[in-house]
């Protein structure tokens, strides 16, 4: 690729029809088309279409060409291949043309930050660099290949409230999951690892962010963070690249640490327990462990996580912490730091399970930033 030129910008090429070529070939020669004819046993009429640009230059005719003119066939079929390829992107630039205006579906001026855009412009070039980006067609294809896609998502709800920002934020997450080299899926190793990944939620987001992809790269699991983007709901999202890869990505919508890790395993879950086919987006009501969802595997989901941040043999502990009559922060920071949890995680199920109001404790709460 030549360095500085934008590959998804179309400029009109100098590719000369190969009949102008074949004219020019012919008066070097001095071989006047009645005898090009001839010699090939191509009809006069023929030769001058090709000449014309209103036939063809065909691979047999190639051959011909190269026999009775001496230039290579190939030279004569990259020249026609140039040439209709030249002829199709002029027509597909005054198709596009017609359809910029499905550019308006899409955070424009998040996706320039983003560095999928130059700019926010309503461009023909943008489109173009947009289909890219989601590796469609047009952009019919991607509005027929999102329905077909619907049944795959467990949580189509979520798409039809916001469903261009939402395609646009896992499109980022899918993009950056295929580029993060993982061993195959490990089940077991996955699990066995929930420990260890546990304990990250004590350390400092410039630890956790670096070794959390690590650890689960080992065992198939994608782990991205990508940045919430305005008008969408998304806490994180599972999908299957590979039979060997699972993708689970990230948000930092909540911006706490308490909504994150439990995004986290709830996530992990959906690996973990449900099928390889489908496609998990959660927003805030998939990850409310107090309320019943009509998807099993939305509840599955949030006992799974629930259990793992606080698990069975620290339930009593737990009971008696919230039925404590004046609960202090010293109290929720003691229980956190034995059974080996960051305090906010604490705070946050209290406030879930309604022990605390939602305005107390969140100063125990670490901020979350990603990107």
């Amino acid at each position: 690729m030549t360095p500085g030129v934008d590959p998804t910008a179309y400029a009109p090429q100098s590719v000369p029809p190969p009949g102008e070529t074949l004219k020019e070939t012919l008066e070097v020669l001095g071989i006047p088309q009645a005898d090009l004819a001839r010699r090939t046993g191509l009809s006069t009429k023929h030769i001058n279409q090709v000449i014309q640009g209103t036939a063809a230059l065909s691979p047999d005719t190639a051959l011909l060409l190269e026999r009775a003119t001496g230039v290579p066939a190939g030279l004569w079929n990259a020249r026609e291949a140039a040439w209709r390829t030249q002829l199709a992107r002029e027509e597909e630039e005054k198709a596009l043309a017609e359809q910029v205006d499905w550019l308006d579906n899409f955070p424009l001026r998040e996706l320039v930050s983003r560095n999928v855009l130059p700019d926010a412009s309503k461009s023909v070039q943008n489109l173009r660099r947009l289909l890219d980006f989601f590796a469609v067609a047009t952009p019919d294809v991607a509005q027929n290949l999102r329905l077909g896609y619907q049944a795959a998502f467990r949580r189509s709800t979520v798409l039809s409230r916001n469903e261009y920002a939402t395609a646009t934020w896992l499109r980022l997450a899918e993009r950056q999951a295929r580029e993060r080299d993982c061993e195959p899926y490990d089940r077991a190793g996955l699990t066995a690892l929930l420990p260890r990944l546990r304990a990250l939620t004590l350390q400092e987001q410039g630890t956790w962010s670096t070794e959390l992809p690590l650890l689960c790269a080992r065992v198939g699991v994608a782990v991205v963070y990508v940045p919430a983007l305005t008008k969408t709901n998304i806490s994180g999202a599972t999908r299957w690249l590979t039979s060997e890869k699972v993708m689970v990505a990230l948000s930092d919508r909540f911006k706490k640490d308490d909504q994150f890790w439990f995004t986290f395993f709830h996530e992990l879950a959906h690996v973990v327990l449900h099928g390889k086919r489908l496609t998990f987006m959660d927003d805030n009501d998939n990850l409310s462990p107090t309320k019943s969802h009509e998807d099993s595997s939305e509840d599955e989901a949030n006992d799974f996580a629930a259990e793992v941040l606080i698990p069975a043999q620290y339930a009593a502990a737990y009971r008696k912490l919230a039925a404590t009559r004046y609960l202090s922060l010293a109290a929720i920071e003691n229980f956190a730091r034995t059974i080996g949890i960051a305090p906010g995680i604490v705070v946050g199920r209290l406030q879930h399970d309604k022990v605390l109001p939602w305005t107390h404790g969140n100063n125990l709460k670490r901020t979350v930033q990603l990107g």
